[in-house]
């Protein structure tokens, strides 16, 4: 299961920047076709910002379609247990709270799974945040004085920042936590929840 998952991310990791950089192109195509004749300036906002956001915006949906298709795989540790079960794998391994005994191997699993998906997750948010960041550069090359405009990329910037290092932050905790439980097997995460 985990070969299969980390399979599945490291096809969807390769689409999604094969997707960004063909919408990329495909957006730089489309940019200075709409800006032809402009200013400078023009050109230069208009094609970044289509190549930010067909490219972004591409990549984005693509990682959000793989994870939904991963679904199965993402949630095979957990799969069997109640909402609180849940509830304590999780913080257990995002915030180092004591794991029961008897959800060891499942709060494992699900480490296993976060230190697997987290990468595309992060990558989903940039790729996000830059088209859509994108979307607002298009308009700014029309009105390059719009202060709206200005304030919305600079606040999708500067959210797209904190999302990724928030991200970064959560992968790294997965990581402490496999490292203090390198001694339980990979292959037991499958298994049936212990009875206590």
């Amino acid at each position: 299961m985990e070969k299969e998952l980390n399979n599945a991310v490291r096809r969807a990791a390769r689409r999604a920047v094969w997707i960004a950089l063909t919408g990329a192109v495909a957006g730089l195509a489309v940019g200075v076709w709409l800006s032809h004749g402009e200013r400078p300036l023009e050109v230069l906002l208009t094609s970044l910002g289509c190549v930010l956001a067909i490219g972004g915006l591409g990549a984005a949906l693509s990682t959000m379609l793989s994870q939904f298709r991963m679904k199965r795989l993402v949630s095979a540790p957990t799969a069997e247990l109640d909402a609180d079960e849940r509830r304590a794998v999780q913080r257990a391994v995002l915030s180092g709270a004591p794991t029961p005994a008897a959800l060891e191997t499942r709060a494992a699993g699900h480490a296993r799974v976060l230190e697997a998906t987290l990468p595309l997750a992060t990558s989903q948010q940039l790729f996000l945040f830059c088209g859509l960041a994108g979307s607002q550069v298009i308009g700014l090359a029309s009105d390059v004085t719009s202060w709206f405009r200005l304030v919305l990329i600079g606040v999708l910037v500067a959210a797209g920042a904190v999302t990724v290092v928030e991200l970064r932050r959560s992968l790294a905790r997965v990581r402490r936590f496999l490292a203090a439980h390198d001694d339980i097997p990979a292959g037991s995460a499958s298994a049936p929840p212990a009875q206590s």
